[in-house]
């Protein structure tokens, strides 16, 4: 790996880490608020299901971040 596909896939895994946490995050403050009793907004099926989706699609982001900064950063170093 050149040092442009290490940097895509650095920068790969700190956004898919923040984006995966700050979902995780919001999700679990509501769950906490909403098992002490505290009055939340009820959300729809389909927005859960759409940010379980982002948090799989976040998890595989960093599963898959070698292999993708490999791919943005070939023919860089050149």
């Amino acid at each position: 790996m050149n040092s442009h596909q290490k940097l895509a896939t650095l920068i790969l895994r700190l956004v898919a880490a923040i984006w995966t946490a700050f979902i995780v995050l919001g999700w679990s403050m509501y769950a906490i608020e909403a098992a002490v009793g505290v009055t939340v907004q009820h959300y729809p099926a389909h927005t859960v299901v759409g940010n379980m989706a982002y948090i799989v699609i976040g998890v595989l982001t960093l599963i898959f971040s070698k292999s993708l900064g490999g791919l943005l950063g070939r023919d860089l170093g050149e």
